[in-house]
């Protein structure tokens, strides 16, 4: 009892105490919340208020909550649903996350994430564990599951795994060391049986393997001498083929003494290239679609020549064989002629071979011919002309010669009818006594 009383004393002096202090210092809720906007508009303070406004964090209290909510959520936090966590306008949380990434570079911000060093780790682990099972990964199936751009995955995430110094990255696709090397083996092997060309995508659709990856193996296989053949672009041919071809092509040129392009181009050589190195090529000529041997051009000069000495003209083109056209025979003359193996005074016109003096006589028949038609047009005019004019005279003449008979023969027309009237009328003269006279003859008889 004595201890209960002891207590509510000891309560009143505190009571009393209380009571003897001034309340003059204390401040209204208001006038708190107005001192501090006051101070935020002086700059004297940096605070961020949150979407309640009954509360202020600072920059730094701030970044560690964003922190704690993006460990919270396993290193991969949305930015849209940090303010749902927080309670703080998305604007301020936007701009610490840019704050936190310049001074913390363990973490990214890609497509509106945050992302943690932490999740990345775990990604790249998870990637690890089924590279060694499967072998081979495609980027864009990654960027597909764990929803990162796939230039994010190659710079970022791959270069985290354990094995990235064995690993092969091939534009969208990640293989291990071990798969490389099995697929470069299955490629060696069925480049050793090819006897014909193949492309690098028949190959991969045969043995299905990614294209990208038997091309490289192919370009390795043909570096390191494992394999004898060439590759230009996708196809690649071997060695024992172009051998094959160029025997063939080699052949063809011996027994016709010229080599069309299409016969070149079949067997997949090139006929620039071949001239060059070929035997008996030496002393040729390339033409438009054939390259020719120099007995050819030797047997084709000699006319060519004896044409242009007789001073006469030639067609080139039947002095080649038969599948040669007119253009190869206006090269021909071309080759010739740029050699300075044409007789002096040789003119060119197309496929065919002109003497200058030839021309020059074709001219002189030309002038002279010209000259004969000149001057008898112009003596075949003259005589039309007067001829012409003989005629217009006579005819003039013949008109008034006309005129006089016409009137010469109506005056005897008129003479004859004025006879005819007066015969008439002296017959009536005469039958007038007469034939009273008559009349009496006739009834005296009666």
């Amino acid at each position: 009892a004595a201890g209960a009383m002891e207590a509510i004393r000891e309560l009143q002096r505190k009571l009393a105490a209380a009571q003897e202090v001034s309340n003059k210092n204390r401040i209204s809720e208001r006038n708190c919340i107005d001192l501090v906007h006051k101070l935020i508009q002086l700059d004297q303070v940096k605070l961020i208020h949150t979407t309640s406004g009954k509360e202020w964090l600072t920059p730094d209290q701030l970044d560690r909550e964003i922190r704690d909510v993006l460990a919270s959520n396993g290193g991969r936090l949305s930015i849209t649903e940090i303010p749902n966590e927080i309670g703080v306008d998305i604007s301020h949380c936007e701009a610490r996350v840019d704050a936190l990434r310049k001074k913390d570079s363990s973490l990214s911000r890609v497509q509106g994430d945050l992302l943690s060093t932490q999740y990345l780790q775990e990604v790249a682990l998870e990637i690890d564990e089924g590279l060694q099972e499967a072998g081979c990964l495609s980027v864009s199936d990654l960027s597909s599951r764990y929803n990162l751009p796939a230039n994010f995955i190659r710079e970022s995430v791959l270069e985290m795994l354990s094995t990235s110094e064995r690993n092969v990255a091939k534009q969208n696709t990640i293989y291990t060391g071990a798969h490389a090397a099995r697929v470069e083996a299955r490629v060696r092997g069925a480049l050793r049986g090819c006897t014909q060309p193949v492309t690098t995508a028949q190959l991969a659709q045969r043995h299905r393997l990614d294209p990208d990856l038997v091309a490289g193996a192919v370009q390795k296989c043909i570096q390191d001498g494992t394999v004898q053949g060439k590759l230009q672009g996708s196809t690649f041919t071997p060695k024992c083929f172009s051998e094959g071809q160029a025997d063939k092509v080699d052949n063809f040129f011996r027994s016709n003494g010229f080599l069309p392009l299409s016969v070149a181009k079949g067997a997949g050589v090139t006929l620039k290239d071949w001239a060059a190195s070929a035997p008996g090529a030496q002393g040729g000529a390339l033409l438009s679609t054939a390259f020719v041997a120099s007995h050819l051009i030797e047997s084709a000069l000699a006319p060519i020549n004896e044409a242009i000495v007789s001073e006469n003209w030639i067609d080139a083109q039947p002095l080649l064989p038969p599948a040669l056209g007119a253009a190869d025979a206006r090269d021909l003359l071309q080759h010739l002629a740029g050699k300075n193996r044409l007789q002096p005074g040789a003119v060119l016109v197309d496929r065919a071979v002109f003497s200058r003096a030839f021309l020059g006589s074709v001219a002189a028949t030309f002038e002279e011919e010209t000259k004969a038609a000149a001057q008898k047009g112009a003596t075949g005019a003259s005589g039309k002309s007067k001829k012409g004019a003989v005629a217009a005279v006579e005819a003039a003449d013949g008109g008034d010669d006309d005129d006089d008979g016409g009137s010469k023969r109506r005056g005897k027309r008129g003479a004859a009818k004025g006879r005819r009237g007066r015969g008439g009328a002296d017959e009536d003269d005469d039958r007038g006594p007469g034939g009273g006279d008559a009349g009496g003859d006739v009834a005296g008889i009666d």
